[in-house]
């Protein structure tokens, strides 16, 4: 089942990387990519201690995350006039309760753990309902089939998060976990259409190169692993190294245009006019995949 998940590691990890690179200013990116980051994490933590008895209550914890990070991206799409005062709400309020609940649940207190749960779920569906009632004001085709993703999204979300927390194991637990991935990817490819729209821009062409490399960068320098892996049995080290290759080799991809900028302040730093030149050329590049669907 290694392989199950590092499927749902890998596009996890790309999708949260990739709405990140995309404007890390905007909070609707933000926590969309943290929700898709805290999966990615606890499917490799799932794969390395889940087992073990006392992981049951970090699980319930790294479930309930993705979930009221998503609660957050809602906060964000819900109509105008009443943004601000719900998304004070959710930082001021609703964060440090589950905080404080998540330190108990971890520990291994599951009532903590189980009324964190509760209180996320309920804080999606919420957030979900008023982003509903956005959505009858979208009447652009490309924001209302976002919404729809974001629904149907939402909905498996938080049915497959009700399933690992009341302990019903239609799959096995790691399978369940790695289920999240399917959910969790449509509602990030959701935030990117509505992101997307936003900015004017075309997904489809960066999205499609971007997910292509990443998958086959994390092939070749996974691949290696893998064998080790396929060789040696699923030694503890080598899952860890496993699911470290893999997730270097996307980030590296998708984040190639910071990391080339930092190199270019280090290396040709008595000549910033170069630098300047070098990342208008970059953001020239990356416009060009970005406007690819308007042009003839």
């Amino acid at each position: 089942m290694v392989w199950v998940s590092a499927a749902a590691f890998g596009v996890a990890w790309w999708l949260g990387l990739y709405l990140l690179a995309r404007d890390p200013r905007k909070p609707l990116l933000r926590r969309a990519a943290s929700g898709l980051l805290v999966y990615a994490a606890a499917v490799v933590a799932d794969r390395l201690a889940g087992a073990h008895p006392w992981f049951d209550g970090v699980r319930i914890v790294l479930v309930c995350a993705p979930v009221l990070a998503f609660s957050g991206v809602f906060v964000q799409l819900l109509p105008e006039r009443a943004v601000a005062r719900v998304d004070r709400v959710w930082r001021v309020g609703l964060i440090p309760l589950c905080a404080v609940l998540a330190m108990p649940a971890a520990g291994g207190f599951l009532p903590a753990g189980y009324l964190l749960g509760a209180i996320t779920l309920l804080a999606l569906l919420g957030t979900m309902l008023g982003m509903l009632g956005q959505h009858a004001e979208w009447s652009e085709d490309s924001r209302r089939s976002a919404a729809g993703l974001l629904t149907v999204g939402a909905l498996l979300l938080g049915l497959s998060a009700a399933l690992i927390l009341l302990g019903l194991n239609v799959l096995p637990q790691t399978a369940m976990l790695s289920v999240l991935a399917a959910d969790l990817v449509v509602l990030g490819l959701g935030i990117a259409v509505v992101d997307a729209y936003d900015e004017g821009e075309s997904l489809r062409a960066a999205m499609i190169h971007s997910l292509l490399v990443s998958a086959a960068t994390a092939a070749v320098f996974g691949g290696q692993a893998a064998l080790a892996l396929t060789l040696a049995g699923e030694r503890p080290a080598l899952v860890a190294l496993f699911f470290g290759a893999v997730a270097a080799a996307i980030s590296l991809q998708v984040l190639n245009g910071q990391f080339h900028a930092g190199a270019d302040r280090l290396a040709f730093a008595s000549d910033p006019q170069l630098v300047a030149a070098r990342v208008e050329l970059r953001s020239a590049t990356d416009a060009l995949l970005r406007k690819a669907g308007d042009m003839p």
